[in-house]
């Protein structure tokens, strides 16, 4: 989002300390990969629930709660679908992982019509916010949280699992909030 003349140095600072915060977060991290990717759930879920609460209060953050969030999911799927996802493949639970993909490809598909909508904020738009919200939570919680990586977290040993916590975490930080 490009400050505009009426924007207070202080809100496009703090807009992007919003925006590099999980980047901070996540190099900060000392515990293992997934339970940096329920960290990561659970970031996607308050930026959710800040965007749908607040953006619907506040227009003028809107775009910028919507941006943080679009990061947070970039992020966080580049480093699921480049890791992770091979891995289950990996673990004989290929066709999960297929649909783990399918799921994050509508994910996108979604907000990306929410970032083309030339309705921001408005009550149709949140209302589409909040189905992303349902489908984005429901594919982490239940099937990757609830299911699928503790099966793949069974079946690796020390040395996988620290190689998919290296790799997952550079793959994070590699896509950049500004």
């Amino acid at each position: 989002m490009a400050p505009s003349s009426q924007s207070a140095p202080d809100d496009d600072l703090a807009t992007i300390d919003a925006l590099r915060a999980p980047l901070a977060r996540t190099q900060a991290a000392t515990s293992g990969w997934l339970q940096l990717v329920k960290a990561h759930h659970q970031m996607i879920e308050q930026a959710f629930d800040a965007l749908i609460d607040e953006g619907g209060r506040d227009f003028s953050r809107c775009a910028v709660l919507h941006k943080r969030l679009s990061y947070l999911l970039t992020a966080h799927s580049v480093a699921e679908e480049n890791v992770l996802y091979p891995a289950l493949a990996m673990c004989g639970l290929q066709s999960d992982s297929d649909r783990l993909y399918l799921d994050q490809a509508h994910a996108k598909v979604m907000n990306a019509l929410l970032d083309l909508s030339d309705e921001k904020c408005g009550t149709d738009w949140l209302q589409k916010a909040t189905q992303l919200r349902d489908a984005v939570l429901r594919h982490a919680k239940e099937d990757e949280e609830g299911e699928l990586y503790p099966q793949l977290a069974k079946a690796i040993d020390a040395a996988t699992a620290s190689k998919l916590d290296m790799a997952y975490r550079r793959e994070f930080v590699a896509i950049k909030p500004l």
